[in-house]
C-alpha cells in the first residue's frame, strides 16, 4: 500500500536541468548535516565497544575497546578507517542531498529536481553501495589468514587487490546474467530489478549472517540491561540512557524473526498463488489506496493483513499514519537495522561472540588482536561502514523515491534531458521491486542463519561471560610481588641460561594458585610462555601468546608484549604485518630502535631510518656486533673480530660464530674460540657453552670426551633444550641414554618424536632444520638463516648470487649426515634484546646487500 497526502496522488515534480541558486541548498544543508552526524553522533555511538575471548572451557573474558568519546575519535582517525570513513560520509551525504533536494520542493523553494543534485546524489550513494558489496563479499569468500596463528590478517597488500579484482568479477557475473535474461525476453523493468539485487546480494547475506549467528547473545544482554540489571557483557547496573536503548534494541530484536517469517511465508505464498491476495472493495475505496503489482510491496502477508485490519478505521488522520509506519518498518527492517543499527552491528562485530551464540557468522579479525590492536579494531570498523553503510543507505534511498507509490518519482517528459537515459532505466516498477528484494533478501537471510542458530545459541546461559575480570587483575597486579614472592622473570632466568630452573617456574605457572588468582595466574601462564617461546625462536607461539598479553592487558602496560609482536612479524618475514606494530613501539628505546634496524635491513629502500633511532644505534654495541655480521655475510667471513663482551647476547653470538666455524669444517678453531672466551671471563656456568664445546669434541672425534661431558650435564640440568637435543644425538650413535620427555613441551621438534619434517618451518621459524629433506625446508632455511649455505667452499656467494633461489644450493644436504650435528642449537642471526633478553631474528638470503650499504644501514 502506497500512501498519498490529502488523500490525492502526488504527481512528481519535474527534473531542472538549470543550475539555480536553489539547487545550492541541498548540498550545504547535507554537508553541514553530515558533518554533525559525523563529529557528534557517531562516536558517541561507538562509545562502549567490548570484545569477548575466550579463556578457558566455557569461559571468557569481556573488555572494553572504547571507553571515551576520546577514544572513539583516536580510532576513527587511524589510517586504516580512512576509507570506510570516507564511503560511509560519502553515502550519507547522498542519501541527505536526495532529502533535502526533496524538502525544497516541498517547502517551495525549487519548482522541480535539479539534475545536478540528483546526479551528485546518486553517485554518492550508488558508489559505496558498490564498495559495499565487493567488501561484503571479499569478508565472505577471502579466508582470513592465519587463523591458525596470530596474524593481522590483512598483511598482504594483494589482498586488497584481490578485493577489488573478486568485486570486477562478481559485476562481470551481473552483466552475464542481464544478458541472459534479456535473451530470454524478460521484461527490461524486471532485468534491472534482478540484475542490481544480485549486485548487492553479499552485502544483503552479509547482514543476514551477522546479525542471525549474533542474534541471540544480543537479546539476552539488551533484556537484562532494559530491566535495569547487569548483562554478560555490561557488568555495571545500566543508567536510565543506556536502559532506553536497550528496550529499543530488545524490542526490535523481538520483531526481526516475524517480520523474517513474515517475509519468507510471504515470498512462498506469491510463488504458489499470486492472485491469492485481493484487497476486498473497502480497502479499494479508500483514497490513499494504489494498487499494487505484488503484496511484497505491502509488507507481504502480515502488511496484507494489516491493511485490512485499519481500514477499518474510518478517521484518516489516525488510519494512514499508523498504516504508513507499520509498512516502513516492515519494508525497511534491514536499512533501519544496517544504517541507523550500523553502531549495533558495529558492537556485535566487536564482540565477536557469533561462534558461542550462534553459527553461520562473518569472523574478521582473532578477538584477541581486537584488544590488542589498533590496526583490527579500524578493521572491523571499517567493514562495519564499507560493508553494511552503503548498501542500507541505497535502500534508505530507494525508500525515498518509490514510497508513497513513487510520487516522486519522475516519469516520462518529467525527466528533460535525463528522459531517454537515466529515467529509461529507473523506472517506477523496476525501483519498486528492487526496494523490496533487498529488504526481503536481507530478512530471509537472516531467518535462515538464525534457525541454525538456535541449537547453539540455546547453551548459551552455560557459558561465563567476565566483564569484571580486567578490573579485578588490575587491582590484583599491585599486590603481584607480594603474591609470587617477586620470583624471577622468565627472561631472567633464560638470560642467565638457567632452563631447568624456568621450565620448573613454567611448571608452577601452569598448575596455578586457585581460582581466587585465576585471572592473575592467567596473565603470568601466558606471559611465561611468551617468553619462553621467544627463548627457543618459536616465533608464531610466542606471537600468540604476546597478542594475549595485550588483550589481557589492555596493552598499555605491555611494551615487552609490543616488541615481541615486531620482532615475530620480522622473524616470520612478514614486512606488511610488522609495518602498523613498528608503529606501535617507541624510536627513542634501544631495543625498539634495533627492530627497526632490521625491518629497515629487509626493505631498506623503503623503511630508511629516521635520524633519532640512527644516533641512538650508533652507540650500541650490540647494533655494532650485528653489522658486523651482516658484513662479514656479505664477505663470506665466518668469525668476528671485534672484542666479546660476557653478556648473554654476545655469547649466542659467539656461539653462531662456531657454527659457522664447523660449517668450514673448522672445530677446533671453534673449540678455542669458546674456550678463549670461558677462561677470559672466567664462567663457570653456561650450560649452552658446554653443549656446544661437547658438540665439538664429537667432530674433531673425541667421542668419549664429548659424552663425559653431555653426561655430567645431563645429570642436574636435563631439562636444558639443547642438551636434550645433544643426548638424544648421542643416544642414536649408542653412545648414552636420552633424557626423559619434557612435559611442557619446550624441546626442539626433532627430540619430540612427532613428524619434524612437516612441522619444522611452523614451530622453529629461523632455525634451519637438521637436514633438508623436502623442498620446503630448503626454503624456509634460506630464509631463516643463509649461514645454513656457508662452507669451506664457494657455497654460500654462490647462494646469494641467486637471490630469492639461494635455497637451491642446500638441496645437498638432505641427509643429518651432510651437516653438523646439532647445528640448529647455536647456529644464530642477527641478534636482538626484549626485555633484556636475547633472541635471534635468523639472517634472511634475500637480502639486498647492495641497498643496505646504499642506504647507510652499515655505516652507524
Amino acid at each position: 500500500m502506497k500512501i498519498s497526502y490529502e488523500g490525492d496522488i502526488i504527481s512528481a515534480p519535474p527534473i531542472i536541468d538549470e543550475v539555480t541558486p536553489a539547487a545550492m541548498i541541498p548540498f550545504v544543508l547535507a554537508g553541514l548535516t553530515a558533518w554533525l552526524f559525523w563529529t557528534q553522533v557517531v562516536p558517541r555511538q561507538l562509545r562502549g565497544l567490548q570484545v569477548a575471548f575466550q579463556t578457558g572451557e566455557k569461559r571468557y573474558e569481556v573488555h572494553k575497546v572504547t571507553s571515551s568519546v576520546e577514544d572513539v575519535k583516536n580510532l576513527l582517525s587511524t589510517q586504516g578507517m580512512r576509507f570506510g570513513v570516507t564511503t560511509y560520509l560519502f553515502a550519507l551525504t547522498g542519501a541527505l542531498i536526495l532529502f533535502f533536494e526533496f524538502m525544497t520542493i516541498r517547502l517551495g523553494l525549487s519548482e522541480g529536481y535539479h539534475a545536478l543534485s540528483l546526479a551528485i546524489g546518486l553517485c554518492f550513494i550508488a558508489v559505496p553501495a558498490v564498495i559495499s558489496s565487493g567488501s561484503s563479499l571479499g569478508a565472505q569468500v577471502i579466508k582470513p589468514i592465519g587463523q591458525g596463528k596470530a596474524t593481522l590478517q590483512d598483511s598482504n597488500i594483494w589482498r586488497s587487490y584481490s578485493y577489488v579484482l573478486l568485486t570486477i568479477l562478481w559485476m562481470a557475473l551481473v552483466l552475464a546474467l542481464g544478458l541472459v535474461l534479456d535473451i530470454l525476453d524478460v521484461p527490461s523493468f524486471r532485468i534491472f530489478s534482478i540484475c542490481t539485487f544480485v549486485a548487492f546480494a553479499p552485502a544483503v547475506l552479509a547482514y543476514g549472517r551477522v546479525l542471525g549467528s549474533s542474534w541471540q547473545a544480543l537479546r539476552q544482554s539488551s533484556q537484562k540491561i532494559a530491566k535495569g540489571e547487569a548483562s554478560p557483557f555490561h557488568n555495571h547496573k545500566p543508567n536510565a540512557k543506556q536502559q532506553a536503548i536497550a528496550l529499543i534494541v530488545n524490542i526490535n530484536l523481538i520483531a526481526m524473526p516475524y517480520v523474517a517469517l513474515n517475509t519468507v511465508i510471504s515470498i512462498m505464498a506469491l510463488s504458489i498463488s499470486p492472485e491469492l491476495f485481493t484487497h476486498s472493495d473497502r480497502v479499494l475505496e479508500l483514497p490513499e489506496y494504489r494498487v499494487q503489482s505484488s503484496i511484497m510491496e505491502e509488507g507481504g502477508v502480515l502488511g496484507f493483513a494489516l491493511i485490512e485490519l485499519f481500514s477499518f478505521i474510518p478517521e484518516d488522520g489516525i488510519r494512514v499514519p499508523m498504516v504508513s509506519m507499520v509498512l516502513l518498518f516492515l519494508l525497511l527492517n534491514v536499512a533501519l537495522i544496517g544504517f541507523l543499527f550500523v553502531y549495533e552491528v558495529a558492537r556485535i562485530l566487536f564482540l565477536d561472540v557469533q561462534d558461542v551464540s550462534g553459527k553461520g557468522g562473518i569472523k574478521l579479525a582473532d578477538s584477541r588482536l581486537l584488544r590488542a590492536e589498533r590496526s583490527q579494531q579500524a578493521k572491523v570498523l571499517n567493514f562495519c561502514f564499507t560493508g553494511f553503510a552503503g548498501q542500507s543507505m541505497l535502500l534508505l534511498a530507494l525508500a525515498m523515491i518509490t514510497f508513497w507509490d513513487s510520487s516522486f518519482l519522475p516519469q516520462g517528459d518529467q525527466c528533460g534531458v535525463w528522459e531517454n537515459s537515466i529515467c529509461n532505466v529507473m523506472q517506477k516498477d523496476s525501483l519498486e521491486e528492487l526496494t523490496w528484494m533487498l529488504a526481503s533478501g536481507g530478512q530471509v537471510a537472516f531467518i535462515v542463519i538464525w534457525a541454525r542458530s538456535r541449537k547453539i545459541g540455546s547453551s548459551l546461559e552455560d557459558i561465563s561471560f567476565d566483564a569484571s575480570m580486567g578490573e579485578d587483575r588490575a587491582r590484583m597486579s599491585q599486590l603481584e610481588d607480594v603474591i609470587y614472592l617477586k620470583q624471577k622473570a622468565i627472561r631472567k632466568l633464560v638470560m642467565e641460561d638457567e632452563w631447568d630452573r624456568a621450565l620448573k617456574r613454567i611448571d608452577s605457572v601452569i598448575e596455578g594458585h586457585g581460582e581466587q588468582l585465576e585471572g592473575l595466574d592467567l596473565l603470568r601462564k601466558t606471559d611465561a610462555m611468551m617468553e619462553i617461546y621467544a627463548a627457543m625462536g618459536r616465533w608464531d607461539d610466542a606471537e600468540n601468546n604476546a597478542v594475549s598479553i595485550l588483550a589481557l592487558r589492555g596493552g598499555r602496560e605491555a611494551q615487552i608484549a609490543r616488541l615481541m609482536l615486531v620482532a615475530a612479524s620480522l622473524s616470520q618475514r612478514d614486512l606488511a604485518e610488522a609495518k602498523p606494530r613498528l608503529n606501535m613501539i617507541p624510536d627513542d628505546d634501544v631495543e625498539s630502535a634495533r627492530l627497526q634496524w632490521f625491518a629497515s635491513l629487509m626493505q631498506p629502500k623503503k623503511r630508511p631510518l629516521n635520524s633519532t633511532i640512527s644516533s641512538l644505534l650508533s652507540m650500541d654495541p650490540l647494533t655494532k656486533r650485528n653489522i658486523d655480521l651482516v658484513k662479514r655475510f656479505e664477505q663470506n667471513i665466518a668469525t668476528s673480530t671485534l672484542k666479546m663482551r660476557n653478556t648473554p647476547s654476545d655469547r649466542m653470538i659467539i656461539l653462531g660464530d662456531a657454527a659457522r666455524l664447523r660449517l668450514e669444517g673448522r672445530s677446533g678453531e671453534a673449540l678455542n674460540l669458546i674456550e678463549r672466551f670461558i677462561k677470559k671471563n672466567e664462567i663457570n656456568n653456561w650450560t649452552h657453552g658446554e653443549v656446544v664445546r661437547s658438540l665439538l669434541h664429537l667432530d674433531e672425534g673425541r667421542v668419549n670426551t664429548a659424552t663425559n661431558i653431555a653426561e655430567k650435564l645431563g645429570s642436574n640440568r636435563s631439562r636444558h633444550p639443547h642438551l636434550r637435543s645433544l643426548l638424544r644425538h648421542l643416544e642414536s650413535r649408542g653412545e648414552t641414554i636420552s633424557a626423559s620427555s619434557e612435559p611442557t613441551g619446550i624441546e626442539w621438534l626433532i627430540d619430540s618424536g612427532l613428524d619434524w619434517v612437516q612441522a619444522w618451518p611452523y614451530r622453529h621459524t629461523v632455525a634451519p632444520a637438521p637436514a633438508m629433506v623436502t623442498k620446503d625446508l630448503q626454503k624456509h632455511a634460506w630464509g631463516a638463516n643463509a649461514w645454513i649455505a656457508h662452507s669451506a667452499e664457494d657455497t654460500l656467494d654462490k647462494a646469494k648470487s641467486k637471490g630469492n633461489n639461494g635455497w637451491k644450493i642446500l638441496s645437498k644436504y638432505k641427509d643429518e649426515k651432510n651437516l653438523p650435528p646439532c647445528l640448529f642449537t647455536h647456529l644464530t642471526g642477527i641478534i636482538v634484546t626484549i626485555g633484556g633478553m636475547p633472541v635471534d631474528l635468523g639472517l634472511p638470503g634475500q637480502l639486498n646487500l647492495k641497498a643496505i650499504r646504499n642506504a647507510g644501514l652499515l655505516d652507524l
